[in-house]
């Protein structure tokens, strides 16, 4: 099957990602793939397609891959990685986003958004509003799919599916028909299994029409006879948005000194509601997960500073870290890696 409209015909330009951009700048349509051993580099490289701030919620030098394919109006992203993560962050304006799990381990800890577990057969990050608020379990393969909203609406007319905008609005993740979950599942891993072992073949345009042309009506049908209902009409789950009040604080103020009484103060919360708020949606207590925070942020300002002319301590200190044994060996074991070692990179 085939899209009426030809998948070639890009977006507008000021609506195209700068994944497209950065694609375009190689000479090529061909993948592009990273390996990627760093949440920092991670983050950057994610950032033209989906810009969100990544934390690396457990310790460990983060080993990830992505692969990049460009299929025209269309881009589509395999993002593997081997330690649990929260992303969060704006969604990118004028773009339909489709995210889905491409593994199939029965038994596994599961994804949550904004609180809510995420069935095994979901889309989600599929509302052109609001914001992305993603927690991850380790080892996870991700498959996210970037296009013009206008231009996804006006294919899903032509491929007779009316009125899917009506039906998504509002909604994040939809939990989707098996069969049609698993069809969509095998086109993507057809399409990624195609590009690892003969990139080159993606040079020709009308492959990437066909590529196209085969996994989007997939996803149409499957939104249209979708199962069930994100959360337009699931209630939110306790706690959820002393959460996120919590972590808005904590990037605001990324140098004020805190207690967890004081962040209770700041949220209008108890202590044992923010703490079972932090434990059941990142699995870890708020102040915990404030020093995994500002560890993040001293990562991104010794990765940017100069070598020459900065102090360790003096820097870690602006982020609250007084102790700098201390601080090393948190760090190191977060990163894996020295602080000296980020600086002189």
């Amino acid at each position: 099957m085939t899209v009426a409209t030809d998948p070639e015909d890009t977006p507008p330009k000021d609506a195209q990602s700068g994944a497209i951009r950065t694609l375009k700048k190689c000479g090529s349509a061909v993948p592009v793939s990273r390996s990627v051993q760093d949440i920092a580099r991670l983050e950057a490289v994610l950032s033209p397609l989906l810009p969100v701030q990544l934390t690396q919620l457990a310790g460990g030098r983060l080993h990830s891959e992505l692969l990049t394919l460009d299929l025209g109006a269309l881009q589509v992203l395999r993002l593997r990685f081997d330690r649990p993560l929260h992303a969060g962050g704006a969604k990118p304006s004028g773009r339909q986003l489709i995210a889905l799990d491409l593994e199939e381990t029965a038994g596994r800890p599961v994804m949550r958004s904004h609180g809510l577990e995420l069935p095994a057969t979901a889309f989600f990050g599929l509302s052109a509003r609001g914001e992305i608020h993603l927690t991850t379990p380790e080892r996870c393969s991700l498959a996210l799919l970037s296009l013009d909203r206008n231009t996804f609406l006006q294919w899903a007319r032509d491929l007779g599916g009316p009125g899917l905008e009506e039906q998504l609005e509002g909604v994040n993740w939809e939990t989707i028909d098996p069969l049609r979950f698993q069809g969509v599942r095998a086109c993507l891993r057809r399409i990624f299994r195609l590009a690892e072992r003969s990139p080159a073949l993606l040079e020709d345009p009308a492959i990437r029409r066909r590529l196209g042309g085969d996994l989007v009506p997939l996803l149409v049908e499957a939104l249209v006879h979708r199962s069930g209902h994100g959360e337009r009409l699931a209630r939110p789950p306790a706690r959820i948005e002393l959460v996120k009040a919590a972590q808005a604080w904590m990037a605001e103020h990324p140098h004020e000194p805190i207690c967890l009484d004081g962040l209770c103060r700041q949220v209008a919360a108890g202590r044992r509601s923010l703490l079972q708020g932090f434990r059941e949606h990142l699995g870890m207590g708020p102040m915990a997960y404030l020093k995994i925070r500002r560890l993040h942020g001293m990562r991104q300002a010794l990765l940017a500073a100069d070598p020459q002319a900065t102090r360790i301590s003096e820097l870690a200190a602006q982020w609250g870290f007084m102790n700098a044994g201390h601080f090393a060996r948190d760090y190191h074991s977060l990163f894996g890696e020295h602080p000296r070692t980020s600086l002189r990179a």
